[in-house]
């Protein structure tokens, strides 16, 4: 141990310590004064008008978030080092008076700070003013357009597109709704399913030159626009063509049946009806029941009520179909009604 006391290791250690004692003793009591930056210190508005919670007025530009209290400044603080050490943003009040902020225009603002340590100084703050723009709200209706774009699955076709929402309402501050000069959704063919009966599609908001405006900048009465269509393609399938009685009445004044069957000796079931092959134009969902079974269609209704005997009726015509599905091409057939039992 002696020889550690007098050996240079000792000496130097001891400078050391001596070193920061003597450092502290400067830095904390001959020297007290320090000064440091206080970062992200929230700006709080007070005597707000009314104007802005009513929707009149809006802030615009860099600090456009003031209002809502995430606008923040730095300020630069000074004291002695353990009290301005102890400091943070939750210390320190930043309040912007905005009683004088009435109408439209541009402002910069002087905030008050105030610190609850005391001990501290406030020795400056950046910004050195809060510079922002007011501006008046506006609506305006704009007429949305549709545009249809791309290809449609082969073999189909496309019928009855109609936009279901034909205005939106958008509502900001002057500069941003002035630039806005009209609105569009795009209804993209490619994309579509054979199934697809409608599309809701999001709205595109543009101006004078045809470039996409930030719709974040504005409200808008609605975001999206529902597109309606029916996609046909052609198919042949087999059908039985049967015929029909006007109101279903099957007997004739005298009270006699009458029996009505497609002409020839090909009729196929027990309502006269003849088996054919057709094309039909659909939607794919209408098309299904007629390609899954031979179904059984009409021609157009037939009086029989003043039919006392044979009767040949010629080029009758299949009835119209329904749930989206025609004939590419009507069939035509001949019918015979007899009275029961005649045969």
């Amino acid at each position: 141990m002696k020889n550690f006391l007098k050996s240079n290791t000792f000496y130097g250690i001891m400078s050391v310590v001596i070193a920061i004692l003597l450092w502290a003793y400067v830095a904390y009591e001959v020297n007290p004064s320090y000064e440091m930056w206080v970062e992200e210190v929230p700006v709080k508005c007070v005597n707000v008008s009314d104007l802005f919670t009513e929707g009149s007025l809006d802030i615009n530009g860099n600090n456009k978030a003031l209002l809502t209290g995430d606008t923040t400044v730095a300020i630069k603080i000074k004291g002695k080092r353990n009290a301005v050490s102890a400091v943070n943003k939750n210390n320190i009040s930043c309040i912007l008076d905005m009683i004088s902020v009435t109408q439209a225009g541009s402002y910069s603002l002087k905030p008050n700070v105030e610190i609850d340590n005391s001990g501290v100084d406030v020795v400056s703050f950046r910004p050195g003013s809060i510079k922002f723009n007011v501006e008046n709200i506006r609506q305006k209706d704009i007429q949305i357009e549709l545009k249809e774009t791309g290809t449609l699955p082969q073999g189909f076709t496309i019928a009855g597109v109609q936009n279901k929402n034909t205005k939106v309402k958008i509502t900001g501050v002057d500069s941003v709704i002035e630039n806005v000069i009209s609105a569009r959704v795009v209804l993209d063919y490619s994309s579509l399913q054979t199934t697809d009966i409608e599309k809701s599609l999001k709205i595109e908001f543009l101006d004078a030159a045809g470039n996409a405006v930030a719709a974040d900048k504005f409200s808008k009465s609605v975001e999206y626009s529902k597109v309606t269509f029916k996609l046909f393609t052609e198919r042949e399938v087999t059908v039985i063509l049967a015929p029909k009685y006007l109101d279903e009445v099957k007997k004739n004044y005298a009270g006699i049946p009458v029996k009505l069957s497609v002409a020839g000796d090909k009729n196929v079931n027990d309502n006269g009806g003849i088996k054919m092959q057709v094309k039909l134009k659909g939607t794919a969902t209408a098309l299904e029941k007629y390609t899954d079974t031979e179904m059984t269609v009409y021609t157009e209704p037939i009086d029989v009520r003043n039919i006392y005997g044979e009767l040949l009726f010629e080029n009758v015509s299949a009835a119209p179909l329904s749930n989206d599905v025609e004939y590419v091409s009507v069939p035509i057939v001949d019918i015979k009604a007899s009275l029961e039992g005649d045969e």
